[in-house]
């Protein structure tokens, strides 16, 4: 942490008043103890600006699903604390920017950059690997396991545990109760999508609570309310982007550069004349650039680049 920002026990304490200003009202004792807590220095002033902009912006923290009342709150406190502390360290001219890009997305337990993919180990022992632009938290109790997704995807090797606990995947969408099994989940603004490698999962929808076994081979999308008929999906295919590749079987190409924008920074886009030109093969994601090279060279297009940045694929003719 920056050494100008304020010790790491005052921004806990003001998270903690956070969380307690968002359980209920504060009694008039509390709003006493508020404001002599905040009295006592510059550091409690500042720790507590930054909190009041955090919930200003971003509302209340949600309450992880299934988790105990006591996990919940250490969750909420855990990313109170990461987020409060980010926002002491960002110049304050930078806020309106950080803000669009989501504090969350980068206080979350893991997360990636894009075109980074990582694989981390749990506390189970269970493999988690997060794809270009991902972020999870990770919230571990008595009862149960619990991976949230906020962002991107991730594809997850259950291990058995000790305690017999389930384990659970959490979008904006519902969740996913994996029956020991390798399974994806990808999040998109509309649905998650779910494919299983081995054994099988259980979808449930956040606001309608229905309900689908999936199982090895398959797959699935689903809203908050309604789950899509079951797919057939090819293993080596939904894991590919965890081999660094991108296995594409007779696709729009559209499709295909919308997908390896995932992986570039910058501006990548397919001129929407070429858009339903077919395509098949097996691309490296380690280098977009050859992957595109390689595009032009199979399909009657051009790559223009106006900068690293800035890139269309377009029609040579």
């Amino acid at each position: 942490m920056d050494a100008s920002a304020p010790p790491a026990k005052i921004i806990a304490e003001a998270a903690d008043w956070l969380v307690k200003i968002q359980e209920h009202p504060l009694t008039e004792n509390e709003q006493n103890q508020l404001q002599q807590w905040r009295a006592q220095s510059a550091n409690h002033q500042r720790a507590w600006q930054a909190a009041q902009q955090l919930n200003q912006s971003f509302g209340h923290v949600p309450e992880k699903l299934g988790l105990s009342v006591l996990s919940r709150k250490q969750a909420q406190r855990r990313n109170l604390i990461k987020a409060i502390s980010a926002l002491l360290v960002i110049p304050t001219g930078s806020w309106l920017v950080y803000q669009h890009s989501s504090l969350l997305f980068w206080v979350a337990d893991y997360h990636t950059a894009t075109g980074e993919i990582r694989e981390v180990i749990l506390a189970d022992g269970s493999k988690l690997i997060l794809n270009t632009r991902s972020a999870v938290n990770v919230f571990f109790d008595e009862n149960q396991r619990l991976i949230e997704l906020l962002e991107g995807e991730i594809h997850i090797t259950t291990a058995s545990d000790t305690l017999a606990r389930q384990l659970f995947v959490k979008t904006e969408h519902g969740q996913v109760h994996a029956l020991g099994t390798e399974f994806t989940v990808r999040l998109s603004s509309e649905y998650s999508q779910v494919a299983v490698q081995q054994d099988a999962v259980e979808i449930h929808t956040i606001t309608t609570n229905k309900v689908q076994r999936i199982t090895a081979g398959q797959q699935s999308r689903f809203s908050k309310a309604n789950i899509e008929p079951v797919a057939v999906s090819q293993p080596t295919t939904a894991t590919a982007w965890t081999r660094q590749q991108l296995i594409i079987d007779n696709q729009p190409l559209a499709d295909v550069i919308a997908e390896l924008a995932r992986y570039r920074k910058g501006w990548l886009r397919c001129d929407p004349a070429i858009g339903k030109l077919r395509l098949s093969g097996v691309f490296q994601l380690t280098d977009t650039d050859i992957a595109l090279s390689n595009i032009a060279h199979t399909l009657p297009v051009s790559v223009v680049y106006r900068s690293a940045y800035w890139v269309t694929v377009t029609s040579n003719k």
